[in-house]
């Protein structure tokens, strides 16, 4: 990090000190909407990719919503979350919005959101495709 500060001279001075470093360097969250998001982070078999790949076994909480059954597999084998996850992710994940298995380091909890009416027209996305029909 570069400063200004007085110089000896009258002037000013450009210093250097060093960046501070946080403490941890966890991944504080990452979004994909299914595995096969992460192999677009690069060339195939590049480096690039191996890290994304990685940010799935390095996130402590890891969200997952409704899938089909096709990347509710993907994600079996990524993380080995086994058949009762599975089953959630795709049965009741997807019987409504909002609702999402969260992997909280070994656990595993189904949760619903619930948003407050005000919440619901400010996160309300679909406008142009309910105005176009």
């Amino acid at each position: 990090m570069e400063t200004a500060a007085p110089g000896t001279g009258g002037g000013q001075e450009l210093r250097r000190r060093p960046a501070p470093v946080p403490a941890r360097r966890d991944i504080q969250f990452a979004v994909a909407h299914k595995p096969s998001d992460l192999l677009s982070a690069g060339d195939a078999g590049s480096q690039a990719v191996a890290i994304a790949k990685d940010l799935l076994h390095l996130a402590d909480i890891r969200i997952l919503h409704g899938q089909d059954l096709a990347v509710a597999s993907e994600l079996e084998r990524l993380l080995g979350l086994g058949p009762i996850a599975q089953d959630l992710v795709t049965g009741w994940g997807m019987q409504g919005k909002g609702r999402a298995l969260w992997c909280v380091g070994e656990q595993m909890y189904k949760v619903q959101t619930v948003l407050h009416p005000l919440e619901l027209d400010l996160t309300y996305t679909n406008d142009a495709i309910q105005s176009a029909s």
